[in-house]
């Protein structure tokens, strides 16, 4: 049984801190772990549980253990957390800071540091916490600053900036120097010059991918060949001896009242001479751009029509690899009656094939009674708030916090605990997550409140789509692929080898956000 005065040990490193170095990143964890538990049983404070991670303090969605140590201070079964410092518990916006004060405050949650013991029911306590969540988010940015500096010095001196080496290389620290660089894998080399050369010579990514695998040579991910990794070999310059910087930056954007990071592709991206050996000569890397771009002018057959209903939609549901229609050849329609099927394209997968025509009156099928739901749901009222809904309450919540501290350094600019110059800085970040905040809420508010959406599902798309059903066998398979563009954003198919008289077939409708009402 947890008494009154249990604490929370929470632990928390940043690789940025330590450029990297794993190893200095655990020793510095243990070092923290031995001062606070020698702390700890100084002044007697009993630790019921340890919590650690080796994450940056930036964001707190992205900290499972922090977000763990909120909810058990939510249980109001412990007395405080037990930490180095006050920054090792956020160094996020003021919104992510404020929402831990909150947390702490309302559940009389005390910060436990060796400097000092911080209870934020006493105001000074919070004034200095809420400082020094301040400052903690502009060493962020500075060291955020020097890292993204040099990392850029490193890569243009040619030095290999990724986690994971590519395919025919491995990782490996160079002498008298801090970075890496790398250095060649002999068979997987090997392997990449085969590649390049069958790929001139005119195989296409998917039947190299089939033969790599009938070959029984290993994928880096430790999965088999697909056509998407030998199209990342023969696009990568690494194989040219290059450095390929801020192909796909990360960059940081709104999402449901969130800030998200999500990675990017540049064309725009940077090339540096590397440290590393080439695999391949310039005139193999020229001859594979030649293919592509000769391949991507492809000859039109006169009269030719789209004969798949389901192209770039029907995906395996195994796989996640595209779904394709075959069709008989001649000699087969001479010896025998064939019908066409469909197959997946991953070679090996489990999915079994199915005749097109068996299949697509079962996703017609599947698709009448996603209709028949749908229109129940959209005619009924919702019982409970959407998780649209919720998350417009939550962000008016979470700019009530920031209008409150916007109040609070106000009254500490009054008090002369904070300089002119602070106010500035402080009441500048706070406007600018609020207006982040406000324009978040009204693209949710546009989901909660907005009808015309609902109204124009309810008068023109479903009995739309159902005359469209109705008609369904009287279209093309042209309009037919229009249809099912329209309405879904892929269908998944499965058909276990084990069960073959088993079809499985799920919708994803594009007009799903409505079930969720």
């Amino acid at each position: 049984m947890l008494q009154e005065e249990a604490y929370i040990m929470y632990l928390r490193k940043s690789r940025m801190d330590t450029d990297f170095d794993e190893v200095s990143v655990e020793e510095t964890l243990n070092r923290h772990k031995s001062i606070l538990q020698e702390f700890s049983e100084r002044k007697g404070l009993i630790i019921a549980k340890v919590l650690e991670e080796v994450v940056s303090g930036e964001s707190l969605y992205a900290r499972p253990k922090m977000l763990k140590l909120l909810d058990l201070a939510n249980t109001k079964q412990y007395a405080g957390v037990v930490c180095m410092d006050i920054e090792r518990l956020s160094r996020g916006s003021s919104l992510e800071s404020g929402y831990i004060m909150q947390v702490f405050q309302v559940n009389h949650f005390k910060i436990v540091t060796p400097a000092k013991i911080y209870d934020l029911q006493n105001e000074s306590d919070e004034q200095f916490t809420d400082m020094k969540f301040m400052f903690s988010r502009y060493e962020l940015k500075s060291i955020t600053t020097r890292l993204v500096r040099g990392r850029n010095i490193s890569a243009s001196e040619g030095k290999f900036m990724g986690s994971m080496s590519p395919y025919g290389y491995k990782i490996y620290k160079l002498v008298g120097e801090k970075g890496n660089s790398l250095q060649i894998v002999p068979e997987e080399a090997e392997v990449v010059r085969m590649i390049y050369g069958w790929y001139i010579a005119g195989d296409g990514y998917n039947t190299i991918a089939h033969r790599l695998n009938d070959m029984h040579i290993p994928c880096k991910t430790g999965h088999h060949w697909v056509q998407h990794s030998v199209n990342a070999i023969l696009n990568n310059e690494v194989y040219l001896g290059k450095i390929r910087w801020k192909h796909e930056p990360t960059k940081r954007v709104m999402a449901n009242g969130q800030m998200v990071k999500k990675r990017e592709l540049n064309k725009d991206y940077l090339l540096f001479e590397g440290r590393h050996e080439a695999i391949i000569t310039q005139e193999q890397w020229d001859r594979v751009r030649e293919v592509q771009r000769s391949k991507q002018t492809p000859s039109v057959r006169r009269g030719r029509t789209l004969a798949n209903p389901f192209a770039n939609i029907l995906v395996c549901e195994k796989c996640g690899y595209a779904i394709k229609r075959n069709t008989p050849s001649a000699t087969q329609l001479k010896t025998r009656t064939f019908r066409p099927w469909y197959r997946c394209s991953t070679k090996g997968c489990e999915c079994m094939i199915s005749y097109c025509d068996v299949l697509e009156s079962k996703i017609v099928e599947a698709m009448r009674d996603w209709w028949k739901n749908i229109s129940l749901t959209i005619t009924s009222e919702p019982d409970e708030p959407s998780e649209a809904q919720r998350q417009l309450l939550v962000m008016k919540k979470q700019i009530q916090v920031l209008q409150d501290q916007q109040n609070k350094i106000c009254s500490l600019l009054e008090k002369g605990i904070y300089t002119e110059e602070m106010f500035i800085k402080r009441n500048t970040v706070l406007a600018d997550e609020i207006r982040a905040l406000r324009n978040s809420i009204e693209e949710v508010t546009k989901i909660c409140d907005n009808k015309s959406e609902l109204d124009r599902a309810k008068e023109l798309f479903l009995p739309a789509t159902l005359r469209v059903l109705d008609y369904y066998e009287d279209l093309t398979a042209e309009e037919k692929n229009r249809l099912w563009k329209l309405l879904m954003k892929k269908i998944t198919y499965f058909r276990d080898p084990t069960d073959p008289n088993k079809i499985e077939i799920r919708l994803y409708p594009k007009l799903g956000r409505f079930l969720d009402r």
